[in-house]
């Protein structure tokens, strides 16, 4: 198989595609490639950093490097390896120590003075555990005259779970998984994850109190909310044990709640346990958290690949939440409004959405949210004539798969019927995977290095 950047199925894609759709199908993959480029962590930090003689500038802000004795670098996330070579490139022997902390398969120990660890993700290990340990512990070694630079992005609140006192490892995943099954999204998962945790919420901010810290944060979140990505070990957090405990009422987990968890929660709730930091917090006068990059730059950069591809495109959303099979379904209605009245767009035209939906699962099938998007477009898509839509995670992970996403076109559902498969079984039973392992359509990317969410293209041929 050619790979296309990072997509390595692109021939198979593009060669099992009905003659008069391919070229969509092509530019739809070289767009999702472009976007996943586009959010490649060195290249945005050395966009939005310069490093000239003793002047550190990023974000607005300037900060005189000679001022300190030493610069030491934490991280954690998917894109942190990427990231933490991007840095050393730029303050090179500055950084005197370091560790960062990132998912299994590196196969990296070191990058000159900054160990890199390895954890668990999407499951949560006891290597986390230790590994997050290991920068409190680096944290609180760091003095006034220390610069300690921060790399957060998407994956971290799974790679560093230290659990607060008085819960388990094994309770914090379980709490997790009824959340994820229960179709939280991001903001009420870390809610809760900041809540049972020693290093979340603000709480590796108050570990680095007495030093002058400088957060990068790369963000898989909806809205770039920075008290959310990561589960926001820099950033104030402004939600309280109260609000952990309403969602798991609302979303109707309470009962199944493990008992440390809940105990702990209602005695934050009653005053009996300090609140994380807030905002008023004075930790914070000496951090800056700046966002380095997140899902627009990812859905700029399709939209403007498709334009110059010849296709009339527009960004719809990079703010996209909800049901994922809702939204493939209301997505795809879009190209029959374009094939049968020509809006929003003439024909060709393109469509760009990004963000994260989330799917309540009901069934026991092997998928991910983004692969159920498409599933739940496929039937609707068959009444038009020359449409595709894909979606991916920029991050190469799509739920307990090995795919990124799925692509489907007004095709697919013809072929599902022709090899004997019925597409709303599939998606009742919370099984995109396997449809599109049988039909065709799951795009392969392995690990991207970087994570902003998702993006969707739905595209609409002449």
């Amino acid at each position: 198989m050619r790979r296309l950047g990072h997509i390595s199925n692109v021939d198979s894609l593009v060669d099992s595609a009905p003659a008069h759709i391919r070229r969509e199908v092509k530019a739809v993959l070289q767009a999702l490639d472009k976007a996943i480029a586009a959010v490649q962590p060195a290249k945005l930090l050395h966009d939005k950093i310069t490093v000239r003689g003793e002047v550190f500038r990023v974000g607005g802000r300037r900060l005189n490097l000679d001022k300190f004795d030493e610069v030491v670098l934490l991280g954690a996330g998917k894109a942190a390896l990427g990231m933490a070579k991007a840095i050393l490139e730029l303050l090179g022997r500055r950084i005197k120590r370091g560790v960062i902390v990132v998912p299994y398969g590196s196969n990296v120990k070191m990058l000159d003075c900054v160990e890199v660890l390895e954890a668990g993700h999407p499951i949560p290990d006891t290597n986390g555990v230790k590994a997050a340990q290991h920068i409190i512990e680096l944290a609180e070694s760091c003095k006034e005259n220390t610069l300690a630079v921060f790399l957060l992005s998407g994956g971290a609140s799974a790679l560093i779970p230290l659990p607060a006192d008085g819960v388990s490892l094994e309770d914090k995943i379980e709490i997790t998984n009824l959340l994820m099954k229960s179709g939280a999204n991001i903001h009420e998962l870390n809610t809760v994850r900041k809540h049972i945790s020693a290093i979340k919420g603000g709480q590796l901010a108050k570990a680095l109190s007495r030093s002058r810290v400088v957060s990068l944060i790369l963000s898989d979140v909806v809205g770039d909310d920075i008290a959310t990505i990561g589960s926001g070990p820099t950033a104030p957090d402004v939600t309280t044990y109260t609000d952990a405990l309403q969602i798991l009422e609302r979303r109707g987990i309470i009962d199944k709640t493990p008992s440390s968890i809940l105990t702990r929660l209602r005695r934050g709730a009653s005053g009996e346990i300090p609140e994380t930091p807030k905002p008023s917090d004075n930790i914070f006068k000496h951090v800056t958290n700046i966002v380095i990059g997140g899902n627009f730059d990812a859905c700029r950069a399709a939209a403007s690949f498709m334009r110059r591809s010849g296709y009339r495109s527009m960004i719809v959303s990079s703010h996209l939440e909800g049901e994922a099979r809702e939204v493939g379904r209301a997505f795809s209605s879009v190209a029959l409004s374009v094939e049968r009245y020509g809006v929003p767009l003439k024909r060709p035209c393109a469509f760009v959405i990004g963000g994260e939906t989330t799917v309540s699962v009901r069934g026991d099938g092997v998928g991910g949210r983004n692969q159920e998007l498409v599933l739940a477009a496929v039937e609707k898509l068959a009444d038009t004539r020359k449409a595709v839509l894909a979606s991916l995670g920029t991050d190469g992970i799509d739920g307990p798969t090995d795919a990124a996403g799925a692509i489907c076109s007004s095709n697919t559902l013809r072929q599902a019927l022709e090899a004997g498969l019925n597409a709303d079984d599939y998606l009742r039973h919370n099984d995109s995977y396997n449809f599109f392992k049988k039909v065709g359509g799951l795009i392969l990317t392995g690990r991207t290095g970087t994570n902003v969410g998702d993006v969707a293209i739905l595209c609409v041929g002449d």
